[in-house]
């Protein structure tokens, strides 16, 4: 689905829609959106804007099944979110005709994503694509690691991929050194099995849901090699990775430690 044009190339722009699930009518497209990727403990904001409209939907301003959908350059749909119910917080007849871009709200009921950093994410992986190099990860702030995985996850399932191994190497490779928190750990994981912007869990239950239906799907078996491991140790703590390695052990991943 594309937004209508109206003499402007929108798909190079626009990065979030706002669509009715039942009759899929665009209710608004636009290039950014505030106040929805907020810290988990913000009170929610009545409404939520939608930054320089390209598309206002007319004939429906509230629906029971609204979907957002994050849309990469060419108008594909990369990510999405089941919001429920909405509701346009402005007069239709006040929005703007032609090439000016307002700035227009949604009632999302108190709905937010609680990754703060999602927005910023989405915003690189719509522009540029999905990662392509390994480590893109890592060039970020520690604090970000918890929203990359997020991302990556939605991107995942919302490309009809599942959870289990895709790549063929034989060997996975991940470095203590090059993470301090669960989420770097989970973040460097599914890059070295899956390539970069790889899914392969994000706590230990969804690493076991990846093992499980990887040996259910018969995918080639991998060898994890785990560099730096005593810092890793350090790092996320001795419990942590024990119980880490005792589940690849469990399903019969071979690992090398050093």
């Amino acid at each position: 689905m594309s937004p209508e044009s109206d003499g402007i190339d929108d798909s190079q722009v626009v990065l979030y829609r706002l669509v009715d699930q039942e009759s899929e009518e665009v209710l608004i497209a636009a290039e950014d959106l505030l106040d929805y990727f907020m810290e988990e403990d913000r009170e929610p904001p009545e409404t939520v804007t939608f930054v320089r409209a390209h598309q206002v939907g007319r004939a429906r301003r509230k629906t029971e099944r609204a979907e957002l959908q994050v849309v990469d350059r060419q108008g594909a749909t990369i990510g999405a979110y089941d919001i429920g119910r909405v509701s346009a917080a402005f007069r239709p007849e006040l929005v703007p005709s032609g090439a000016d871009r307002p700035d227009l709200g949604y009632s999302f009921l108190g709905r937010t994503c609680e990754y703060p950093w999602a927005g910023e994410i989405w915003r690189q992986w719509a522009a540029m694509g999905r990662p392509v190099e390994p480590g893109e990860w890592a060039r970020h702030p520690s604090d970000w690691h918890e929203s990359w995985m997020h991302v990556v996850q939605t991107a995942w399932f919302d490309s009809g991929r599942s959870a289990t191994r895709y790549e063929t190497g034989g060997t996975a490779v991940i470095d203590g050194s090059g993470f301090t928190t669960g989420d770097g750990f989970y973040c460097a994981l599914g890059e070295a099995v899956n390539g970069p912007g790889g899914y392969f869990g994000w706590n230990l239950d969804a690493l076991f849901d990846c093992l499980r239906t990887m040996r259910r799907d018969e995918a080639s078996p991998f060898r994890l090699v785990w560099r730096n491991v005593a810092v890793s140790q350090e790092a996320l703590g001795s419990d942590f990775t024990e119980r880490v390695l005792a589940l690849f052990e469990e399903c019969g991943v071979e690992t090398e430690l050093s």
